[in-house]
């Protein structure tokens, strides 16, 4: 059966232990930097080209080598329950997804209670918070978003949302892939600053979910198999992996066997260092321009030839400071 209705709140979250939800989708996914400078979104079981950097994880939530662990049982699960930004997110989707009626009216937005699994694809689910009464039931996600963030990352014109972020793409399209109604698109819209409110109706993208399928049948053949993308390992995981079997050792370990571990620590120090000389670089370009925008009890906005700047002013209650410096091209 693909649609289930979960008898309970723990019904749902074992459904959403066994299955990888849109919610979580993006975390399989990493932006890879390859060797002629180029960007590539790449899942964790994919072999990534010769010479190609990994760059960080798509989802700006958590890690998929973490949520490899959680999955396996070996590290405990988020805690939903007790997620402030979780809690908060539901809370307010009902009150958006409200004016979204009252906004583009007449419009059939309607909450889901049902847990969708994916047709072909074992342990992929989707838990759809709306959907649009219509043929082939298209999603809805709802997103509050910042001001500033918004500005960065999203693309729109006027109320119209062109493109979302990588991370919301994927959830959308993994939701898409869920319906067994075959969905020709869905629904994006997004309350921004809590002013605004705008949305976007985003196709269905065949070669994504052909990629997001993959990914999901890679991850769970992993966990059959007990071997974690190492190659994708980030540190708060492996701390808190060694947490489980801390204890106090009478001895260091001895490595010296270990061919890997000394270009790994020389590796490591380069990097410092190069970060270092980064960061004095970066804070004395940033002095340069600071001279240039000059002083002003507010915050200064500037053009230049192919950029805006923005240096933004906080009246805060330790007094007024500057905040960050926000430059753009254009």
């Amino acid at each position: 059966m693909n649609a289930i209705l979960p008898k309970s709140h723990d019904d749902w979250h074992e459904l959403r232990a066994q299955h990888i939800g849109g919610s979580e989708i993006a975390s399989l996914f990493y932006l890879w930097q390859l060797a002629n400078g180029q960007l590539a979104y790449l899942h964790m079981f994919e072999m990534p080209p010769a010479g190609a950097t990994m760059l960080g994880c798509v989802s700006r939530h958590t890690t998929g080598f973490r949520l490899y662990h959680q999955k396996a049982e070996i590290l405990p699960p988020e805690d939903l329950d007790g997620n402030e930004r979780i809690r908060l997110g539901r809370c307010l989707e009902a009150g958006i997804a409200e004016a979204a009626r009252d906004k583009w009216a007449p419009w059939p937005l309607r909450k889901v209670h049902r847990y969708l699994r994916h047709a072909t694809v074992p342990g992929m689910g989707a838990s759809r918070d709306f959907e649009v009464h219509e043929p082939g039931l298209p999603p809805v996600e709802i997103k509050n978003v910042d001001y500033l963030v918004f500005r960065d990352l999203w693309q729109a014109k006027g109320d119209d949302i062109e493109a979302p972020p990588i991370d919301i793409t994927l959830q959308l399209q993994h939701q898409i892939a869920c319906e067994r109604i075959q969905a020709p698109y869905g629904w994006i819209i997004a309350c921004v600053g809590g002013s605004s409110l705008k949305r976007g109706r985003i196709e269905r993208h065949e070669p994504t979910i052909a990629k997001i399928e993959q990914a999901v049948a890679a991850f769970w053949a992993a966990i059959a198999a007990g071997t974690p993308p190492l190659d994708v390992a980030d540190f708060d995981t492996v701390a808190d992996l060694s947490l489980l079997g801390a204890g106090v050792r009478s001895a260091p370990l001895d490595l010296t066997m270990d061919n890997r571990l000394p270009t790994l620590c020389a590796r490591l120090l380069k990097t410092q260092s190069i970060r270092k000389r980064a960061e004095s670089a970066e804070s004395r370009v940033k002095a340069e321009i600071a001279t240039k925008l000059g002083a002003a009890p507010e915050t200064i906005r500037a053009k230049a030839a192919g950029f805006n700047i923005t240096w933004v002013y906080v009246n805060g209650k330790n007094g007024p400071h500057r905040g960050a410096m926000t430059i753009r091209e254009v």
